[in-house]
Order: structure tokens, then C-alpha cells, then sequence
């Protein structure tokens, strides 16, 4: 039976992809999504552009933190019985230098979208978190239950468990399943064009200097976007309240990503070698007991595969892109 679903954050990397995926299944999709400037935003309209062939897609476009659109998103939500809550503004360095926005978008939109879960009697609600919570993980895997000891290294990252929290509390005796699903460095097709894999592709392919933070020799949980995407698709189908890890059990060292890359293109890529980024971690490793405990899920695309589909897609959008802001 198809669905009416709400997708905050439709025309962003993740929301888009699901997005896709529930329309193609046949279902109705109210996209919200604010466009802002965080990243180059015509990869916003690039995305969204797609999404408007649909006949069963919606959009709207305004700012959730802003509660004279609570009136405006309730009326929307008659005959809704899922909300996937993937807006959110990212980034680490940048939550330094402007933190402002970080909270209007991570924690206060979070807020408001809890209470209008709570307030429609919404049975469930998905909310998007980050693997950037736990910071360095060393060689310790991650685990969702032991928030009691999370200290997030970031602006970024505390205004996101910020939102969690004030979710679980809102919601708490609510007729409203909170599912939060941390992320761990998706990459893939329509990926954003400041997160590391995307750029190093679009600058060894174009012959640009792929711009290194540190040594290379940090590790991380690199997941492919279908792979999320499968896994969100299988929220739909857990009827309690739950936090679950998302990501890849394998880390890649961002120095191997661009080895990868070139062997794939058969490029040789400039490395210019800058400065560690402030509070960059070493290692980020997910625990994924409790996401295959309950709803079988486990990645399915190795870095290799999913490196060879992303440059597929980049070199298919070539022209479209190419001249886009990639930092």
C-alpha cells in the first residue's frame, strides 16, 4: 500500500535519494526543503528538477526553524503517516565560523518538526543524526547506547545531539516512534560537492590540485548512498523508538580514496597538502549490532564499487557540473 511521506531536506544529497526512491515505489512525497547557500546551490536545483517530473511529488520551500510556517506545514500533513527529517546544515570547519545558522537549522528545526509530529499524531518520525557526535572513535566501533558518555568535538555536531535530545523529550509518551539514524560519510551519486569524495573527483578528473587536509591517513566509515537509502526504506517498518548507526563496518584512509580515484580515471592527481582541519579525527568506526539485530541491514557496496558508480555519474553529468563550487 502507498504511502504519504514528508521528506525535510528533499533537494539535499540524502533527502533527494530517498526522495527518488519512495516516488518511483508509487508513493506521495511532500518535500520540504529551505534551497539555502550552504553548498553550491545548483546542485539543490539539479536535484529537485528531477524530483518535479514526478507527478506524486510536492514541494515547498521555506525555513523550518521559522515557526510562522508550522500553520502552513500542518495543513499538509492530513493522511501523513511518516516523516523523514533529513534537513540539516553541515559541515565541521565551518560550524566554527558561523555557527548561527548550525543551531536555526540542526536543533531549532528539529524542535519544531518534533512538535508537529507530536501535535499531528504522526506515527513516526526519522530523524537524521551524524556519526560526527562521537568524534574520534580510535579503534573502538561506535555504540547508539552509550549517549551518556558522547562529548561532541563540534559546533556542528552539538547543535545535531542537541536536536536528538530535545526530539526524545518532546516525543517521549507521544503516540510518535522517533527512529534516529546516524550517519557515517555517505557518499554516491548527487553527492555534496564539500564533502571530500566528490571533490577529490572533480579535481583529479579536471586536473585541478586535490587539496589535502593533513597526511590522508584519516580513516573513515565511507557509505554509499544506496545502501542508506535501503536502510531508510526498512525504518518503515520498525514501530518503536529506536537509535541506530548507519554506516560502513570497513574504514578507507582518505589518501587510499584518492589512490582509488586515480587508478579508476587513470589520472594522476596534484596533492596540495594543507594543515590539518581543526578537530579532525583520526578514526570513525560504526557498531552495527543493533541495526542488523533489528532490521537486518548491513552495507552492501565496497568502496571500490561504489567509487567506479560516483565517477560513472560525474562523468555522465560532466557538463553540468564541472564549473560548480566544489569547496
Amino acid at each position: 500500500m502507498n504511502k504519504k511521506i514528508v521528506v525535510t531536506g528533499s533537494s539535499g544529497f540524502i533527502g533527494y535519494n530517498l526522495s527518488h526512491k519512495l516516488l518511483q515505489d508509487g508513493n506521495e512525497v511532500i518535500g520540504i526543503d529551505s534551497l539555502n547557500n550552504a553548498y553550491d546551490v545548483h546542485f539543490k536545483e539539479l536535484r529537485l528538477n528531477n524530483l518535479k517530473k514526478f507527478k506524486n511529488f510536492t514541494q515547498l520551500n521555506l525555513e523550518l526553524y521559522e515557526e510562522k510556517n508550522y500553520s502552513i506545514l500542518k495543513n499538509y500533513l492530513k493522511d501523513v503517516d511518516t516523516i523523514f527529517h533529513l534537513a540539516a546544515r553541515a559541515g565541521v570547519r565551518q560550524s566554527f565560523i558561523e555557527p548561527k545558522p548550525y543551531v536555526f537549522d540542526n536543533t531549532l528545526s528539529t524542535l519544531l518538526i518534533a512538535n508537529l509530529a507530536k501535535d499531528a499524531e504522526i506515527k513516526k518520525l526519522i530523524l537524521a543524526s551524524t556519526s560526527s557526535i562521537y568524534g574520534n572513535s580510535g579503534n573502538q566501533m561506535m555504540e547508539e547506547n552509550k549517549d551518556e558518555k558522547i562529548e561532541p568535538p563540534s559546533i556542528y555536531a552539538s547543535t545535531k545531539l542537541a536536536g536528538e535530545v530535545l526530539a526524545k523529550n518532546l516525543l517521549e509518551g507521544s503516540i510518535t516512534n522517533l527512529i534516529i539514524t546516524r550517519f557515517f560519510t555517505v557518499y554516491g551519486p548527487y553527492g555534496r560537492p564539500d564533502m571530500s569524495i566528490l571533490r577529490f573527483i572533480h579535481w583529479i578528473i579536471e586536473g585541478y590540485p586535490v587539496i589535502l587536509f593533513g597526511d590522508g591517513k584519516q580513516s573513515r566509515s565511507f557509505t554509499y548512498v544506496d545502501d542508506v537509502v535501503e536502510l531508510l526504506w526498512l525504518t518503515l517498518e520498525i514501530n518503536k523508538n529506536h537509535t541506530l548507526n548507519v554506516g560502513s563496518n570497513i574504514t578507507t584512509k582518505l589518501i587510499e580514496i584518492i589512490n582509488l580515484i586515480e587508478s579508476i580515471t587513470e589520472k594522476k592527481a596534484k596533492i596540495d597538502f594543507q594543515e590539518r582541519a581543526y578537530k579532525d579525527p583520526d578514526v570513525v568506526l560504526p557498531n552495527l549490532n543493533l541495526v542488523k539485530k533489528e532490521v537486518n541491514w548491513t552495507p552492501k557496496t565496497t568502496i571500490e564499487i561504489g567509487l567506479e558508480k560516483t565517477i560513472k555519474w560525474y562523468l555522465e553529468h560532466r557538463d553540468e557540473i564541472k564549473n560548480l563550487r566544489y569547496l
